[in-house]
């Protein structure tokens, strides 16, 4: 009503909308002035703060100062600093990067030097079993291929590269981690180092490779003459990846049988023949023929000169892939398969949930499964026909799940891959941090040695406990080699 009565006409009408924006106006005027106040003040003590952080030895000249002269703002916040001339021209502020370089380095070496000692206190207080079985197997590398060679790539121009001269292969080093004695060769005084890591770890039983070459004979014999003085004993694994002819694998069998008679050489009972017998892993074993299969199949005899049980009758345990290869083994009448590559879901032999069935499997033939239980995975040569079989240690978890595996499926034997494998990165040998290479962080050096001690020993108290567990009246499973017996 009131502005119906004061206001009736558009000139009036204008007036009024005129007054109230420079009303408006002046009172954002007013507001912004406070704030930018507030700011000023801010900046100013954003600058008091720098000041002293760039000059500390002024904190107790103001702490000296009177209240008054404290209260008293400078003219200008930018004076605090005192940038420093030189002629009317600012000099910069100094920066030394050799003081900077050592002072990391310094605190570098403090925190190497505090892990050592963190894993010196781990090592004191290690998980270690007194007793080893025999139940637990594990591959060992020896001597260790440290290096691999390379071919150099193409040149953009091989027209201008003369004839005479030919690329040189380089050679690289091939493992993902390093290890913490270094790139080793066998030595007595190695070799009684890590039998007395895998017996601290409950380990009875060691996997070696065998190739053969004359070469690697006398450390052959090494090992096996020193396995016996740390309570451990020795199997050799046969690869027939590159010859399958009966010729090649009566050839090996006839030298394997020369260490199969020394006292170092791992046996077990056999109920059904009435003597101890040695083991024997055959890798790529699925790559048999069938022919030469039924020369397994034979028994022992005089009247049999082509048998190959008659060169070395032994335990033996093939290798397999595939869900069909089981199937393989049986025809070619091996005593049990493996499936020794540790990579979960890369092949149907090393996935996790397949070992129910393959235990199935073997133990409704009278055969034997051995699943292969790994720390990881880490080979940087992919191979096409597996996919992708990197798998990563996830702390520890990864080795976790499979020995769990492995345990509830109630196997007769476990073999571990591997103690120092290093181009696979199945290792569970102690490493070093070093930079460009993987390790065991967070803890010590030692802890797959660790945790591989914590398995085998629940894998020796499930198997006491299914023992007494069960019936009395009922007859016990041989194939789950109890005291080192089967079938």
């Amino acid at each position: 009503m009131l502005l119906k009565k004061y206001v009736k006409t558009r000139r009036k009408v204008k007036i009024v909308l005129l007054l109230a924006i420079v009303g408006l106006l002046v009172i954002t005027i007013i507001v912004l002035g406070s704030t930018g106040r507030n700011a000023a003040i801010e900046l100013l003590l954003d600058e008091r703060f720098i000041a002293r952080a760039y000059r500390p030895g002024d904190k107790h000249q103001q702490q000296q100062q009177p209240l008054q002269e404290q209260k008293q703002p400078p003219v200008a916040a930018v004076g605090l600093l005192q940038p420093q001339r030189e002629n009317g021209v600012i000099v910069p502020e100094k920066y030394d990067e050799h003081k900077i370089k050592a002072r990391i380095i310094q605190n570098r070496l403090d925190q190497i030097k505090q892990q050592q000692q963190h894993d010196h206190e781990a090592e004191q207080s290690r998980t270690t079993l007194e007793v080893a079985t025999t139940a637990v197997h594990i591959f060992y590398t020896a001597p260790v291929p440290w290096y691999k060679s390379k071919k150099p790539p193409p040149a953009e121009h091989p027209n201008d590269m003369p004839l005479t001269t030919t690329p040189k292969a380089v050679r690289i080093l091939n493992t993902a981690f390093y290890p913490a004695l270094g790139l080793y060769k066998p030595s007595v005084s190695l070799l009684s180092q890590h039998f007395e890591n895998i017996r601290s770890c409950g380990i009875g039983v060691l996997i070696l490779s065998f190739t053969g070459k004359p070469a690697e004979t006398t450390l052959l014999h090494q090992i096996i003459d020193l396995a016996p003085q740390h309570n451990l004993t020795v199997t050799f694994e046969l690869s027939v990846a590159g010859n399958q002819s009966v010729e090649y694998v009566r050839q090996q069998l006839q030298e394997i049988a020369g260490f199969a008679s020394l006292p170092g050489f791992y046996r077990v009972w056999s109920q059904s023949r009435g003597a101890a017998m040695p083991v024997l892993y055959v890798s790529n074993a699925y790559k048999l023929s069938d022919s030469l299969g039924r020369l397994l199949c034979r028994t022992p005899s005089q009247v049999d000169p082509d048998g190959l049980r008659r060169v070395l009758d032994g335990f033996f345990i093939g290798h397999i892939r595939l869900k069909s290869h089981a199937d393989v083994m049986r025809r070619l009448c091996f005593d049990g398969f493996y499936s020794k590559l540790p990579s979960n879901g890369a092949v149907f032999a090393s996935t996790w949930k397949n070992w129910s069935y393959l235990k199935s499997y073997a133990q409704s033939y009278k055969m034997m499964f051995v699943p292969t239980v790994g720390p990881g995975f880490a080979e940087r040569n992919k191979f096409p026909r597996h996919g992708d079989i990197q798998r990563h240690r996830s702390n520890g978890r990864y080795y976790g799940v499979a020995w769990r595996t492995a345990i509830l499926n109630h196997v007769g034997f476990i073999n571990v891959a591997s103690y120092n494998n290093w181009p696979d990165g199945s290792q569970i040998e102690e490493v070093m941090p070093r930079a460009g290479f993987l390790d065991y962080n967070p803890g010590s050096r030692t802890k797959y040695l660790d945790l591989t001690a914590h398995w085998v020993g629940n894998f020796l108290k499930t198997r006491q406990e299914a023992a007494a567990a069960a019936a009395p009246a009922s007859p016990q499973n041989c194939y789950e080699l109890l005291n080192g017996t089967i079938c």
